[in-house]
């Protein structure tokens, strides 16, 4: 015994050695060595962080560039005023008045016969005898000018002025024709005011410039806020206001025009007066870090300190040979002292070490597949072995992964961001592997995992890299690239393993407790009552399996194999016997108990002919335990008395020692004693918890959980899970009617 602990303990250290070697080479081979200078491309990710060896001042071309095109841009546009259109504007306006002013004026009447106008005169005459006399006078008058009949007036303004509304005409006629009104009322003309309270506004806005993009804005405003004319009575003011701002909307033009040499000469100005922008660099400052797109300046700064030119050693490959062997070394040791029962075996720690050194050879991927896309290093398939780990061993190894892929990923990659994503994406899929209880869960994690990883990417390349939102897209969609591979090429690379070296998974025991497996298809055609009993076992290994957190896959699977040694003599077991008479009524005690003991040892040849895993196989050899064949006891003891021998009718198997084994043990007892127990009597609730107490009593009395770490609080809770479901098999039926009798009133 002696020799072969030392033996396997040299084992275990030519195992140790040998991931030793191959981490380091895995993580050292290849790497850049010389003093090539480090490629460095404005807009590209840096592929390290800088920091000044010494104080420079470097030229901001595009910051100087910005600055004057701000400057440049804040110079307004240059505009010259055209006098000319100035005054042609002006003259329109002063045009209509005088057409207005000129059809108000009287036009003489020459009289018919060319001379004077027509006169009127008296004569005086005497009559005879007559004290009075009559006189006759004539006198020479000349009739005074008149102007055209109104109407004539304003069709006349029509022809000249055909865009002035006709309101305006009447307006300015009626003010015209009225002022002769009163010049010899003696009153003040208010036509004249009118005219030059239109010029005066039509000035207003030529003066300072009118510009094209302006124009109807500014005719706009003429018609909608006219200048007030207060000097006119009320009852004229708002005609006349109406009329000065129609004729001033439509005679109204742009006279201020752009000066496109004039503006561009005051840009380059402007351009030419700002300063170059530089920046000052001391010496220790951080001029980017990695994975920060790198601007002309940063590049220029670099370069100009030669930080660009890589030592003669890049990477200190003798310290990355130290680290990598001491997380190796770590890793092992708490393997060693935290799981014991991985430690001792062999094949065991040999698949460990498979699972480092594929770690350290995963940590190199970014380095190749990422190049100037720092966001391709979120492919980095860490979770890959968190699958991996949580499947081939259990949770705590599985935990223990993130830590040499972590270590692995710095080493290899420098970039904290992908160190922080190795550890989290290494342990997301843990706790959603380690529960599945089928297939489709199995793919369900695959996918979850893959969704996790991509908050978790863009959150870090948002943090790290200060990235753009095109950086941040990026790192989510090939962080849940990377997970989905992640899950597909473990669900691929498991079976392979578990094969190799002799790995119960979970893909493993989904095909197990499938159906059509070919050994529970000879069950199943062989021994149907054994299969029946299996499958009922298994429902019960389930449910309190899930009771007190133990394996419900690896129970059911158990359970479902554990009587596969009853196919070879399937009619020795009650299950089978219907309709025959029991054979072991003919034969003496102690063979039927020897029939009964060999369907363990026959069970453990059919499970390495189907090649049924040994965790599985576990539950063959310890269903039973030692347990005592008491009805065979019973009958040796009736035949022989004291010459019997109480271990003849032992079974010879092994104590249950996993929670999985003690479920099996109890779940089978139980399941049997239940069907015998509705064989004599219609069960209670009450009768089925009696027996499940007294079977698991019975067990704990005769030392078969003794090597066991079950509780006695756990096995409460299995207590009350096989009661549950006993209860829901064996419930109370109607009586249909022509139907047999039960035993008792209740109907079967």
């Amino acid at each position: 015994m002696r020799v072969m602990s030392r033996l396997a303990g040299l084992t275990r250290a030519a195992m140790l050695l040998v991931m030793v070697i191959a981490v380091s080479l895995a993580l050292v081979v290849g790497q850049e060595q010389g003093s090539d200078p480090i490629a460095l491309n404005v807009g590209e990710p840096s592929p390290s962080t800088f920091y000044a060896s010494g104080p420079i001042t470097v030229k901001n071309e595009d910051a100087t560039e910005t600055a004057r095109a701000a400057a440049a841009a804040a110079v307004a546009d240059v505009y010259n005023t055209d006098l000319e259109a100035t005054d042609a504007v002006l003259g329109a306006v002063f045009e209509v008045f005088q057409n207005v002013h000129k059809g108000a004026q009287p036009i003489p009447v020459e009289p018919p016969d060319g001379g004077t106008d027509t006169t009127v005169g008296t004569t005086s005459t005497t009559e005879p005898g007559d004290d009075t006399s009559t006189t006759e006078a004539t006198t020479t008058t000349t009739l005074p000018p008149e102007p055209l009949p109104r109407g004539e007036q304003i069709a006349l303004l029509q022809a000249l002025h055909p865009l002035l509304q006709d309101e305006t005409i009447d307006t300015l006629v009626g003010l015209a024709n009225d002022d002769r009104a009163r010049v010899e009322n003696g009153e003040t003309e208010l036509f004249p005011i009118v005219q030059q309270a239109a010029l005066d506004v039509a000035g207003d806005h030529l003066i300072p410039g009118i510009r094209p993009t302006e124009l109807d804005a500014v005719k706009a405003r003429v018609v909608t806020e006219p200048r007030p004319l207060v000097l006119l009575p009320e009852e004229l003011r708002d005609a006349a206001e109406a009329a000065v701002a129609d004729l001033l909307g439509n005679y109204l033009q742009a006279n201020s025009f752009l000066d496109d040499t004039a503006t561009d000469l005051a840009r380059q100005v402007a351009r030419a007066g700002v300063k170059e922008v530089t920046r000052e660099i001391v010496s220790g400052e951080l001029i980017v870090a990695v994975g920060e797109r790198l601007t002309a300046v940063q590049v220029e700064a670099i370069e100009g300190l030669d930080l660009n030119v890589a030592d003669e050693e890049t990477v200190p490959l003798r310290a990355m040979a130290a680290v990598a062997a001491l997380v190796v070394l770590l890793s092992v040791v708490f393997m060693g002292r935290v799981t014991h029962e991985f430690w001792r075996d062999s094949k065991k720690v040999a698949l460990f070490g498979l699972l480092i050194v594929l770690a350290a050879v995963a940590a190199r991927i970014p380095e190749f597949v990422a190049g100037n896309s720092i966001e391709l290093g979120f492919l980095l398939p860490a979770a890959f072995f968190g699958y991996l780990a949580a499947n081939l061993f259990d949770s705590r190894i599985a935990v223990l992964m993130a830590l040499p892929v972590t270590a692995f990923t710095a080493l290899a990659t420098g970039d904290i961001a992908l160190v922080v994503f190795a550890g989290a994406a290494t342990l997301t899929p843990i706790p959603l592997v380690t529960s599945v209880a089928s297939r489709a869960q199995l793919n369900l994690a695959v996918i979850f995992s893959a969704v996790i990883q991509v908050p978790l990417a863009a959150s870090l390349a948002w943090f790290f890299y200060a990235g753009d939102a095109d950086t941040i897209r990026l790192s989510a969609i090939w962080g849940f690239v990377g997970g989905i591979a992640s899950g597909v090429a473990a669900l691929g690379v498991m079976p392979m393993l578990s094969s190799a070296f002799g790995i119960t998974t979970t893909q493993t025991l989904l095909d197990l407790t499938d159906r059509n497996h070919p050994a529970l298809r000879r069950v199943e055609d062989m021994a149907p009552g054994t299969f029946n009993h299996s499958v009922l076992v298994g429902n019960l290994a389930d449910r309190a399996a899930r009771a007190i957190g133990a394996n419900p896959l690896l129970a059911r699977a158990m359970a479902y194999y554990h009587d596969l040694g009853k196919t070879v003599q399937p009619k020795y077991f009650v299950e089978n016997q219907f309709g025959v008479t029991n054979p072991h009524d003919r034969l003496p005690p102690e063979e039927s108990a020897a029939i009964i003991r060999s369907h363990v040892s026959e069970g453990l040849r059919l499970a390495g002919e189907y090649r049924i895993p040994p965790d599985v196989a576990q539950g063959i050899l310890t269903h039973h335990g030692t347990s005592l064949m008491r009805y065979f006891s019973h009958k040796a003891e009736e035949a022989y008395g004291e010459r019997m021998e109480i271990r003849d009718y032992r079974h010879r198997g092994r104590k249950p020692r996993t929670k999985e084994m003690v479920i099996l043990m109890l779940a089978d007892a139980t399941e049997a004693a239940a069907r015998a127990l509705v064989q004599h009597e219609d069960p209670t609730s009450e009768s089925i918890r009696g027996l499940v107490e007294a079977i698991i009593a019975e067990k704990v009395e005769d030392g078969q959980l003794e090597e066991s770490a079950v509780t006695f609080g756990e096995l409460t809770r299995i207590k009350e899970a096989f009661v549950d479901a006993l209860i829901g098999y064996y419930h109370t039926r109607i009586p249909y009617p022509g139907f047999p009798a039960a035993r008792s009133t209740q109907p079967a």
